[in-house]
């Protein structure tokens, strides 16, 4: 992707095949599709106004991501998730959030952004803006990523990311309060370079959020 001349980059669009996928997933998590609902293609392309094989493409990520299934017949039913399976989620995510946490203490970045970032954060926070924190979060997050150099451990983290929804509506404030100071301790950690700490400051911030979606869940 080429740089833009002012330093950012340009917006990346999603396929239509990941629109797809990005759909039914929040349906899946939303509780818009039960489980043991079935999901017919056609059905699926005619509702989201696309072809039929990005439809199919979808549910075979999503069979692989656990969500879905396919029986003897084709049949194609919504599999759900237990609170196993978040669980599960946010223990990978805390693993592989902590080593992008770890490699980028590390690296040479601009780590101004981060700071400019977490302050937008907190700017957010302090005048209640939820949807400029939902941004400003997932940015910071991405930043961290991003400078751990490593472009498979990105891609992993987007799928995680995308797995589970980061944010509950009817928890938003309470995580934008708590996330503050957890962000601190991982900026300052990433700061004076220590990987050490900056994966155990970053665990402890992804398994804090997994407690918190257990108890709203």
């Amino acid at each position: 992707m080429k740089e833009c001349r002012n330093g950012m980059e340009p917006i990346a669009k999603q396929s239509t095949r990941d629109q797809v996928i990005a759909t039914l997933r929040k349906a899946i998590f939303n509780g818009d599709l039960k489980e043991g609902e079935e999901l017919i293609q056609e059905e699926i392309a005619k509702k989201l106004n696309v072809s039929r094989m990005p439809v199919r493409e979808a549910f075979y990520a999503l069979e692989r991501e656990g969500l879905l299934l396919t029986n003897q017949n084709r049949r194609v039913t919504v599999k759900g998730f237990t609170r196993d399976d978040i669980q599960d989620h946010y223990d990978i995510r805390a693993m592989l959030e902590g080593e992008a946490a770890a490699r980028a203490s590390l690296k040479d970045f601009d780590k101004q952004e981060l700071l400019e970032i977490q302050q937008d954060i907190e700017n957010a926070v302090a005048n209640r803006q939820v949807n400029d924190y939902i941004v400003a979060n997932e940015h910071f997050h991405r930043i961290i990523w991003k400078a751990s150099e490593s472009e498979r451990l990105q891609s992993f983290l987007d799928q995680m990311w995308n797995g589970l929804p980061p944010h509950l509506a009817e928890m938003v404030e309470e995580q934008m309060i708590k996330s503050i100071k957890e962000h601190q301790v991982i900026v300052s950690a990433i700061l004076e370079g220590n990987a050490d700490k900056a994966r155990e400051a970053t665990e402890a911030h992804i398994r804090r959020s997994m407690t918190d979606f257990l108890e709203n869940y």
